[in-house]
């Protein structure tokens, strides 16, 4: 049986009315039930029976009292529908009920910073979440106390994917995940890789949900994948924002924590069940979503400098599971390109031209405002030139969304710097300069008598030739 709490508070504002509701859903989110008026009161309902239900329960293990200055003022006036719950409150606060049932919860404090607390609750111990900088500190109290855990660390509560609120409204654990990273670093940055770990356990949980139920033939099938796609943005934009966080801060982490979890997603592209039978479309929605997932963890890590954990990143084994029954196996990164032609015309349908490749254009309209076109491109663009120095066959479906006549890739132009050099030699899998230009020469042969271009295309994937000259690599400082 999960617990369950009661809020008390309010109606001051509707800036506080959203404050309590988006606490409700936290709660919620963390495996605690809570009732509260805006979901559980329905015209026709008595106030004061709810009231005295939602305190004298036994199935309520606290109740939440939400306090402001309105609601002091109001508690003290006994006043309104807070007065009448303060006269219901308060008698069990000193008699009837376990003392402990009962947390005041302080959003507002008055000008010499004190709360603004109803007489009757003036000697309590209270939480403060009344200022944003100590919030997730006043939280952990919180949650700590309701679950009667009163550990340093925040407890275990299990993984629900998401609940449903008022009007449909989807919310995902990893979005309280990523709000709390900050503060949570800032107190315990030894916990990166739990808090990361976490992450990457919370968006797979999430993301299994998405998988497409053909039995149901409502639509075409380039149709489904296409509007499944969308549907998942908003957890993928939760991973970008997470990736963004990891990227920029100056501790080091477990990279393989996200080599384990793009090997996860690569369960997600066959059947569970060992024998089952499926046509090759019936995956390509989490084949897309690995791909397109792959690409915003370069494109992150490149646009940040972070290129030790690109080198893992490009050079690892993945290991793939393969269909039940048969056993892994192990191949490199050059396995999450990928092309989705089943959504080929229903695509060029809504898009009313017809473009080179749907895939592309798909992931180049999606991205979010996290992400700038010149960043998420050259991150495609680095899988491909670390591919041919390496004869890792990678094409970069996105080429052509780079500007026409710039050529201006700062990680490649940059090699006349010997600096730039000494940075970057792990992730060219080279040791000295004069190895560089060997592999890099090779390559350009290739890529001259070999050009990667869309059929129809004019314009191929920029040579090495053109993007540095061999004779300036380290010639300065």
């Amino acid at each position: 049986m999960s617990t369950k709490v009661f809020i008390s508070y309010s109606w001051s504002s509707p800036a506080h009315e959203d404050w309590v509701l988006s606490l409700a859903h936290r709660l919620i989110s963390d495996g605690i039930d809570v009732a509260l008026d805006k979901w559980d009161l329905k015209e026709g309902n008595d106030k004061n029976s709810f009231m005295e239900s939602m305190v004298q329960s036994p199935q309520i293990s606290k109740v939440l009292i939400i306090l402001d200055k309105k609601y002091a003022e109001k508690a003290d006036l006994r006043s309104g529908g807070v007065g009448t719950e303060t006269q219901i409150i308060s008698p069990n606060v000193y008699e009837e009920v376990a003392q402990e049932k009962f947390i005041p919860i302080v959003t507002e404090l008055d000008v010499d910073g004190k709360p603004y607390l109803p007489t009757y609750l003036k000697s309590r111990i209270y939480i403060d979440l009344s200022m944003a900088e100590h919030f997730e500190t006043g939280y952990d109290k919180l949650i700590r106390n309701i679950l009667n855990r009163p550990s340093l660390s925040k407890p275990k509560l299990g993984t629900p994917p998401s609940y449903l609120f008022e009007e449909t409204e989807v919310s995902y654990k990893t979005t309280f995940l990523l709000r709390a990273f900050d503060s949570q670093i800032d107190r315990q940055p030894t916990r990166i890789n739990v808090l990361t770990s976490n992450f990457f356990s919370e968006f797979f949980e999430n993301l299994k949900s998405f998988k497409i139920d053909y039995t149901n033939p409502d639509g075409s099938i380039g149709k489904r994948i296409y509007e499944n796609i969308l549907q998942y943005t908003p957890l993928r934009d939760d991973y970008i924002a997470f990736l963004e966080k990891l990227a920029k801060s100056h501790l080091e982490f477990d990279i393989d924590l996200l080599i384990r979890f793009f090997e996860s997603l690569i369960g997600l592209h066959s059947p569970e069940e060992a024998g089952a039978s499926y046509q090759n479309y019936h995956f390509i929605n989490f084949k897309f979503i690995t791909y397109e997932l792959f690409l915003y963890a370069v494109a992150v890590f490149l646009k940040h400098e972070r290129y030790r954990y690109l080198a893992d990143i490009l050079y690892t084994s993945y290991f793939e599971k393969t269909r039940p029954g048969y056993p892994s196996e192990s191949k490199g990164y050059h396995q999450y390109n990928v092309v989705v032609s089943e959504i080929k015309d229903y695509y060029n349908q809504i898009k009313g031209v017809v473009v080179f490749n749907p895939t592309a254009d798909l992931l180049i309209t999606r991205l979010p405002s996290l992400i700038k076109l010149a960043d998420f491109v050259d991150g495609d663009l680095l899988c491909y030139y670390i591919g041919a120095i390496n004869e890792v066959k990678w094409f970069p479906q996105t080429y052509l969304y780079k500007e026409p006549y710039n050529i201006a890739f700062p990680f490649f132009n940059r090699l006349v710097s010997v600096k730039h050099f000494e940075k970057i030699k792990e992730l060219l899998n080279v040791s000295t300069i004069d190895e560089l230009k060997v592999k890099i020469a090779d390559a350009t042969v290739k890529q001259v008598a070999n050009p990667y271009r869309y059929t129809n295309a004019w314009e191929a994937v920029t040579a090495f030739n053109e993007l540095i000259d061999l004779d300036k690599i380290g010639t300065s400082r």
